[in-house]
């Protein structure tokens, strides 16, 4: 453990402690932990390369804060630590190794940008291995505030990232509050993420992307207990294959609180995982909207409520790939009081799986919804064992399964739908 006070860092918030910084991590020999007393440290002008085995921990985030300012080069971006593919040559063979960063905030407010820049990031380090992040503040940074990409047999842990990416239009690369790429390391990534807060970041609260459309997606990745609140996506799934999604909650976010589209960088959407357990409720667009994907993807156990678009959405982004989907599961979800339609397909699916979902009170007084609308070629679909109903006055949820005029319904497996008769309207 080295005292960075003794190493000439002052942490006054008023000298720049990056160039005695970068001297204290070029010095230090791997298993070397930097240890910032409390204090506000400003890092001015450039960005601090990190090295491997070498560490970071302060005194907790309320107490040993870094200011990130650029006064000196208003052009250029500053994230605390960085270690990148196209600035270092960072891979695999050339990793960040055993590093611990813990018990900080990360104030990015005072950077100032004529535009939006990707690198503009509060910690942004590539190939990583055997790393833990946790008990950080990360706010206001032009970009995404934790933007790692390539972590393995990694934990990230309570992270709160609040209004990061604040130059992001909410279509630019990056942008969230926690952004990790994925892939580098090939077909298997070991990467937890838990217990994080994202708040009102600029494009996703959380997300997972594949670098690279020729890389194959990797398994092995968990995001749990976390909590997505304001973003434009709550958390997203562009490119892993097997995400597990547990214990979240994903409220009040813009688009959709759970995303699978080929939204990304690459428009390699995610396959075959799993949500479960999760509240997606009151976002302004849908609920949980999965498109653009082979198919594979269970939702279970969760509430889906609220939402001003539809509970749940399957649709394919122009742009990307869009076959039809199979075998996409939603199993025993509480559907309810979405202002669209409870379950809404407007992208092909093959042998889907809808069973056991209490499905009621969806749609407005405006405008009227279904439980379940087919706007698609729907091929070889089990349905069974819905509960769908409505007890509103007047009931707004005016129908158990709609099939519309552009939806077929073909070859069902198995259909069994609980009549429902509603006053004044068709059963």
């Amino acid at each position: 453990m080295i005292n960075a006070r003794e190493h000439g860092l002052t942490g006054d918030g008023v000298t720049n402690d990056q160039p005695a910084l970068q001297r204290l991590v070029d010095a230090c020999s791997p298993g070397e932990v930097i240890y910032c007393p409390a204090g506000t440290y400003s890092i001015r002008d450039v960005g601090t390369v990190w090295r491997t085995g070498v560490s970071l921990v302060g005194d907790g985030p309320s107490a040993t804060r870094f200011v990130l300012a650029n006064p000196g080069a208003r052009e250029t971006p500053v994230p605390l630590a960085f270690w990148t593919t196209l600035q270092h040559g960072a891979s695999a063979e050339r990793s960040i190794a055993d590093i611990t960063f813990a018990g900080f905030e990360i104030d990015g407010s005072q950077l100032v940008l004529p535009a939006y820049d990707v690198l503009a990031k509060g910690l942004g380090m590539q190939y990583v291995l055997r790393g833990a992040f946790r008990d950080l503040y990360i706010h206001d940074t032009p970009a995404t505030g934790f933007g790692c990409d390539f972590l393995q047999d990694t934990t990230v842990e309570r992270i709160v990232a609040v209004h990061c990416g604040r130059l992001d239009s909410g279509w630019e690369k990056g942008g969230a509050g926690i952004g990790i790429g994925v892939g580098g390391w090939g077909a298997v990534e070991r990467l937890t993420v838990s217990e994080c807060v994202t708040l009102r970041n600029g494009t996703n609260g959380i997300f997972v992307e594949l670098q690279d459309a020729g890389w194959t997606p990797p398994r092995g990745i968990r995001v749990l207990g976390c909590h997505a609140e304001s973003n434009k996506y709550g958390i997203s799934d562009w490119g892993a294959d097997g995400l597990l999604v547990s214990g979240c909650t994903m409220i009040g976010n813009h688009t959709a609180g759970f995303d699978v589209s080929g939204q990304g960088t690459t428009h390699v959407a995610g396959r075959y995982g799993v949500v479960t357990g999760c509240v997606v409720d009151d976002n302004i667009g849908d609920g949980v909207s999965i498109g653009n994907t082979p198919g594979g993807y269970t939702v279970a156990a969760s509430r889906i409520s609220r939402n001003g678009g539809h509970g749940y959405r399957q649709h394919n982004l122009p742009g990307a790939i869009s076959i039809p989907a199979a075998d996409m599961v939603l199993d025993s979800n509480d559907i309810w009081d979405n202002a669209g339609d409870g379950i809404r397909i407007d992208g092909s699916l093959i042998d889907p799986f809808l069973i056991n979902n209490r499905i009621r009170g969806n749609g407005t007084p405006t405008s009227p919804a279904s439980g379940i609308a087919v706007n698609a070629r729907v091929t070889s679909a089990t349905i069974r064992n819905q509960r769908i109903w409505d007890r509103h006055t007047p009931p707004t949820q005016l129908a158990p399964l709609t099939v519309t005029a552009r939806g077929t319904l073909a070859d069902p497996a198995f259909l069994d739908l609980e009549p429902v008769q509603l006053e004044d309207a068709p059963s």
